[in-house]
């Protein structure tokens, strides 16, 4: 294997989580880091032992050439991001979520990878959890609970914050399946802390049609019923899957299990953030150089999250149009803000 040499660009909470499976990669040496913050880059690069820190992206790009870099931004520029790290020659870019906020976003994403062949990965390293990434819980889906018919996906954080999270797996679950239809409500706007930058409708329920006949009911609220006794917003998301022989049920941090017709008790299995979070962010990472070096696809392609990214956005054309939709949807920007500033003003709670 080639030794691929990667940048962090944005310094935050979030990006300790990518910089620390390095020690376990292999093929990967992470050689520099970028945030505008002096104090926060300064702090990272001492911890992490890293080379060379920059306060300028572009700079940065140009002195390193890196072979990957790792985009752990807020989602407010996005299309700028991947231009400018598509133009510097980097092979690969792994994006934190959410890929893109607004419709036009993903369609100038898509371009940018078209042109350049930069490849895009989205973070959604729950895929690489071994349930998932190995395929225990679809083959439980596929051999032992019958005809699914209806799933139940349902977790706390508006649609742009767990939103992707929970659409990516139904997704990966689905074997990347997309829906046919979608009918969907939504209220709420919150522009405060993180909301400011994962815009979206604080409240959003959405029914999918999917091939096969199966249901999927879509709750991604604020106030969604959530996974039992889980403290933090971030670990409520979980699948009740129903099919003609049985049933499964998937958390994201308290287990899985599944039971059929016969069974006096149910099969458990470990699902656990706490414990599979770091395997998986580094797996994740490791999979991308595997994929430079030997062209086996990533789980977490770009097809794959504009797959996720077009089911939610979907959601919100029916939301704004009042009726039950058909894919490909023809959303835009202009009905999404439209949509935005209704829900502002039909909220009494929301303050400028």
């Amino acid at each position: 294997m080639a030794t691929y040499r990667t940048m962090i660009l944005g310094c935050g909470p979030r990006a300790h989580w990518h910089a620390e499976v390095y020690p376990e990669l292999e093929g990967m040496e992470l050689v520099a880091c970028v945030d505008v913050d002096e104090e926060r880059l300064e702090t990272f690069a001492g911890k992490f032992c890293v080379p060379m820190a920059f306060r300028d992206y572009e700079t940065a790009l140009t002195e390193v050439q890196p072979d990957i870099v790792h985009v752990v931004t807020q989602p407010a520029r996005r299309v700028w991001e991947a231009e400018v790290t598509a133009e510097a020659g980097v092979k690969a870019a792994i994006i934190e979520k959410p890929i893109a906020i607004m419709p036009s976003e993903i369609v100038e994403l898509q371009r940018v990878r078209d042109e350049s062949g930069m490849e895009m990965i989205v973070n959604c390293q729950r895929r690489y959890f071994p349930q998932f990434r190995d395929g225990v819980v679809r083959d439980v889906m596929k051999k032992e609970i019958g005809d699914v018919y209806l799933i139940r996906a349902s977790t706390k954080g508006n649609l742009m914050s767990m939103g992707p999270h929970t659409m990516d797996l139904l997704l990966q679950l689905l074997d990347e399946a997309q829906p046919e239809e979608v009918w969907a409500m939504a209220y709420g706007v919150d522009e405060t802390g993180y909301k400011a930058h994962h815009r979206a409708p604080e409240h959003t329920f959405a029914e999918y049609w999917f091939p096969g006949g199966i249901r999927v009911l879509f709750d991604c609220d604020t106030e969604a019923l959530g996974s039992p006794d889980e403290q933090s917003f971030w670990m409520h998301l979980h699948f009740d899957i129903l099919g003609t022989r049985g049933r499964i049920y998937v958390t994201q941090n308290a287990g899985w299990w599944y039971q059929t017709e016969g069974m006096a008790e149910p099969v458990h299995g470990e699902s656990s953030w706490d414990n599979q979070q770091s395997a998986g962010q580094r797996d994740l990472t490791q999979a991308v150089a595997t994929w430079l070096d030997s062209g086996v696809p990533h789980l977490n392609r770009f097809e794959t999250a504009r797959g996720a990214f077009d089911a939610l956005t979907g959601a919100l054309q029916s939301v704004h149009e009042g009726r039950r939709i058909a894919f490909p949807h023809t959303f835009t920007d202009e009905q999404w803000n439209e949509q935005r500033e209704w829900m502002k003003s039909c909220d009494p709670g929301y303050t400028p």
